[in-house]
């Protein structure tokens, strides 16, 4: 029994020793704290929203949240990638600056005539069913995109750069003051509950952001280098193209079970969507502090037994957590925390958490793209398996309503995952022979 505790002991403090370790887990905690609250916080916003209000501020979150990653033209994986292969102090601050340029100007070339020509016009006809008044919504989620863009990028910069510190305080800021402002915003203007939510919630953000974006300001060195910023292009751009037809392959279920079903349909939808997310969310923090000690072993055979060790070891966790949430649900609604009339996101619930499983096993396995440096191959990917959401989604979603948005999910997530393995492990044989 002895021999057995001084093992525990010493396989804590090699662990509590090990920085990429800590960094997980200070990432990992952090995001458990904010997805914990959204969970315990849904039924207060359930019982504050209508169900189709519910619904229908999801749907236009889930367009914000796409659009944000599309306009971030793939320059996070820039950030951490040349972030990462720079060790001089000075190097890495031009390489943050050039980084922040060009984003800034790339967003400003698309943002600006798109707003002058109203060209946002065009695209709500074609994502919304029915008319939702979109001119009293139309500055809010210009708002909510932008803080979106940034808040990508601020946290990119301080996992890559290992400011864990600030990651924590700068999550945990926006965790309260969000939440609180917009619950107190809900309580007390109960009528236009998705354009207050809008509101309350991104300025909230935009203040949070305003403040520790400081930071990053401080770590720049304005200098323009046409090769950084030539390079950043060329390594992100394939990732913002992927990232649109992403939009196709993971969007195209709600798009068609917005224009076939309801906005109650859309809610239980998203009810159980929001519920699997947290599996998503935790493998987004774990590739988040994964990524840059990943990009820096040069070692591709150590890298290859590293990531199968985490993969499996995630699997596990996630598979654990599936089960916790989906007895979860069934208790919140059965002791009518959440109301009998989001019985349906069970039916779906078991499916969407499969689905984020393999869609979190996915985002570590692209890892290899950026260390290859072949996002391109991201982009082809997505391209086949927009080709397959699209078709799956508008076949089954007319016939089976919620269950065929499911079904369709779950197949694009089977695609993306069986692709991505079958190219990283030609690319790693091919390797291996040279």
């Amino acid at each position: 029994m002895e021999i057995k505790n001084i093992n525990v002991k010493e396989w804590i403090g090699r662990y509590s020793q090990n920085a990429t370790f800590k960094k997980l887990l200070t990432v990992l905690s952090m995001d458990i704290l904010v997805r914990a609250s959204g969970i315990i916080l849904l039924p207060i916003y359930l019982r504050l929203m209508t169900q189709e209000e519910y619904g229908l501020y999801n749907y236009i979150l889930s367009i914000i949240v796409t659009f944000s990653v599309i306009l971030n033209f793939g320059l996070y994986v820039s950030q951490t990638k040349f972030y990462s292969d720079n060790h001089l102090d000075e190097k890495r601050k031009v390489v943050l600056f050039n980084i922040a340029f060009l984003l800034s100007v790339a967003l400003a070339i698309v943002i600006i005539p798109v707003y002058v020509f109203r060209l946002d016009f065009d695209f709500v006809k074609i994502l919304f069913k029915n008319d939702i008044n979109y001119p009293r919504f139309r500055w809010a989620m210009l708002l909510a995109t932008i803080v979106s863009v940034y808040t990508v990028i601020l946290s990119n910069y301080f996992i890559t750069s290992e400011k864990i510190k600030y990651f924590r305080r700068y999550n945990l800021w926006r965790l309260i003051i969000v939440n609180v402002v917009a619950l107190a915003c809900l309580y007390y203007f109960r009528n236009d509950a998705i354009h207050i939510r809008l509101i309350c919630t991104y300025l909230s953000e935009l203040i949070v952001l305003a403040v520790f974006f400081s930071f990053y300001l401080r770590e720049m060195f304005p200098r323009i280098d046409f090769k950084i910023i030539s390079n950043s292009l060329k390594l992100g751009l394939p990732i913002m193209f992927s990232a649109i037809w992403g939009l196709i392959s993971n969007y195209s279920d709600k798009f068609f079970l917005e224009k076939n079903g309801t906005a109650k349909d859309l809610s239980y939808y998203y009810l159980a969507f929001s519920i699997a997310n947290v599996l998503y969310m935790i493998c987004t923090a774990v590739q988040n502090s994964w990524l840059p000690s990943f990009l820096k072993e040069k070692d591709l055979k150590l890298n290859i037994r590293k990531t199968r060790k985490l993969i499996s070891q995630l699997a596990i966790v996630l598979f654990v957590l599936s089960v916790m949430l989906l007895v979860g649900l069934y208790v919140a609604i059965k002791i009518k925390i959440i109301s009998d009339k989001y019985i349906p996101a069970m039916h779906v619930l078991p499916f969407l958490l499969v689905a984020q499983i393999i869609n979190g096993i996915v985002l570590i396995y692209s890892n290899y793209m950026i260390y290859f440096e072949r996002t391109h191959w991201s982009l082809f990917i997505g391209i086949f398996t927009s080709v397959i959401g699209l078709a799956g989604s508008y076949f089954l979603v007319p016939i089976w309503g919620v269950f065929g948005a499911v079904t369709s999910y779950l197949i694009v997530q089977v695609t993306y995952f069986y692709l991505y393995h079958l190219v990283i492990r030609y690319k790693i044989r091919k390797m291996e022979v040279v």
